[in-house]
């Protein structure tokens, strides 16, 4: 099988040849029942374009991820799209700020799910955000985390709501850990948006330092993020104490390994 368990780590795959010679390695997920190739790396050694070719025909209709520029690189002069570019963040749980005192009438609540925080979050990704916009099938992923653990369950001591002084939810931080997707050990935001008539009042500075210590009172050491080039939050993650982990470049390789995608 070009793609085969690697032999040293379980939790790794490589990518090989035709003739046997690895070309990659990798760490195989389901993302909400997309197929990913996470941390995709070429091997010392192995050409680029034999790698982007062979992962076009041997991960087809994949989620690629890769943090090699020149790999995304070669996928693209191929003819495929670069889908998102991103940076992974951590933060060291060491020394972490004071919660910062809320505006009046607001509160952090426990997490969970209710249609206020849906229009929350549908109106803090609106058609501009360069993650895009809210999608029915986040909110199905996020219900089906409370409801059945699944994909993951919610890491609860770093999780919570903000409510309003009307009693509604107006935002969230939702984190999970440790997550499997990741080289390290580590809790991850999995989503915090705050609904624009809530902004700029640091709802997003609370519920991010609430994460920090929550994720500190599970136990683990490190806590994570992802962030999309162009995201206005990298400011307060940087001025959080978060630091660049590496990079993340997102290809999708077609289900026909022959397909061309540019100009979609």
């Amino acid at each position: 099988m070009p793609v085969r368990p690697h032999p040293e780590d379980a939790a790794d795959s490589l990518l090989d040849a035709d003739d046997g010679t690895a070309l990659a390695r990798l760490r195989r997920y389901d993302d909400d029942g997309q197929s990913v190739a996470a941390d995709v790396r070429p091997l010392p050694g192995a050409a680029l374009t034999a790698v982007a070719a062979q992962a076009r025909r041997d991960l087809a209709g994949v989620r690629l991820e890769t943090p090699d520029e020149g790999l995304a690189g070669a996928l693209v002069a191929g003819g495929l799209v670069l889908r998102r570019a991103a940076t992974e963040l951590r933060h060291g749980l060491t020394e972490l700020p004071a919660p910062p005192v809320l505006p009046a009438g607001w509160t952090l609540a426990a997490p969970g799910w209710d249609d206020d925080l849906a229009r929350a979050c549908d109106a803090a990704y609106g058609p501009d955000h360069p993650d895009g916009r809210w999608q029915s099938g986040d909110t199905r992923q996020i219900r089906a985390m409370f409801d059945a653990d699944d994909p993951v369950p919610p890491l609860r001591s770093a999780s919570a709501r903000v409510v309003g002084p009307d009693g509604r939810s107006a935002g969230h931080v939702l984190c999970a850990g440790p997550v499997p997707w990741t080289d390290d050990v580590c809790g991850w935001i999995l989503n915090i948006a705050v609904a624009p008539h809530a902004q700029g009042i640091g709802l997003g500075r609370a519920l991010l330092t609430h994460a920090l210590r929550g994720t500190r009172e599970a136990e683990l050491p490190t806590l994570g993020l992802s962030v999309v080039d162009g995201n206005p939050a990298r400011r307060m993650y940087d001025n959080a104490g978060f630091r660049t982990h590496t990079r993340v470049l997102s290809v999708l390789l077609p289900a026909d390994p022959g397909a061309v995608t540019a100009g979609e």
